[in-house]
């Protein structure tokens, strides 16, 4: 469905994202916590939006959660995306709460899909060296 090795690359040592790629790579979803307050965020700012605290910690969740909203991509229109159709989907975490992380779902028919199907994180390695690793999203097992 996908051409992982095709999928360009980020920057993977962004200071913003740094901790998130190499949790993906550990195959670990990564959040930022804030340590004033406790109040988790995604994606990552340099500030709380709570208590506006600089001083942050970067946590291991589950990678478990339910489809918030999704969209079915009918024509391919980036480079290692190039069989369609695929579904791009927005994952609500069980915990913490209020966080959404994007990622392709797969393992599911796009008819098939319904918001609050509960999924769960799989991590893929994609890039020309297979240097990044991307969480895709499959409905839960039994």
């Amino acid at each position: 469905m996908f051409d992982l090795d095709q999928i360009p690359v980020p920057d993977l040592a962004d200071q913003n994202f740094a901790p998130f790629w190499e949790g993906t790579r550990g195959n670990k979803l990564m959040v930022q916590q804030c340590e004033a307050c406790g109040t988790h965020r995604w994606p990552p700012r340099l500030t709380c939006r709570s208590c506006r605290s600089t001083d942050v910690a970067w946590v291991d969740v589950m990678p478990r959660g339910t489809l918030y909203t999704y969209t079915t991509v009918g024509r391919a229109t980036a480079k290692g995306f190039s069989s369609t159709p695929y579904t791009v989907g927005f994952v609500a975490l069980d915990a913490p709460a209020n966080i959404r992380v994007i990622g392709n779902v797969i393992g599911v028919e796009p008819s098939q899909l319904a918001i609050g199907m509960p999924l769960e994180g799989h991590f893929v390695s994609a890039g020309p060296n297979r240097e990044l690793t991307l969480i895709h999203w499959a409905p839960r097992s039994a």
